[in-house]
């Protein structure tokens, strides 16, 4: 049954990429909470709280410490977190990086446009995303 999303945790450690999809969101749907973690580390432990989980995870793949690909996979590896949509925007944008992490269970990987009205768009595509009850 497809649901709206209307939280999305977003692991991204350049603040200034982190402003750009937050004001953008804002614009395309200003009900949609987010929440912002500047490593994937910090995302794992948030996560595994399980208080507020999100209805989908956005992933830059190059984050400081524990890279993106190692964050999915620890993602998909735990049984209360694997049902959560993973989408990746990230710079890295090689076919070997995008293959290996769809295979690791991304939904999409997008690379980070470099204008706002394409970002507007990927936003717009992430939002309609259909995301299964938890």
């Amino acid at each position: 049954m497809k649901r709206t999303i209307k939280h999305i945790c977003l692991a991204e450690d350049d603040p200034d990429d982190f402003y750009i999809f937050s004001n953008l969101l804002h614009e395309v749907d200003s009900s949609v909470k987010l929440t912002w973690f500047q490593t994937c580390e910090d995302l794992l432990r948030y996560l595994k709280n399980g208080s507020d989980l999100p209805c989908l995870i956005v992933l830059d793949m190059n984050m400081p410490k524990m890279d993106g690909q190692t964050c999915l996979v620890t993602l998909k590896k735990e049984i209360t977190l694997r049902h959560i949509p993973v989408i990746i925007l990230s710079t890295a944008f090689k076919p070997g990086a995008i293959d290996l992490a769809i295979e690791a269970g991304a939904n999409k990987y997008y690379q980070k446009p470099y204008s706002p009205k394409e970002f507007k768009t990927i936003i717009s595509e992430i939002l309609a995303m259909p995301v299964a009850e938890q």
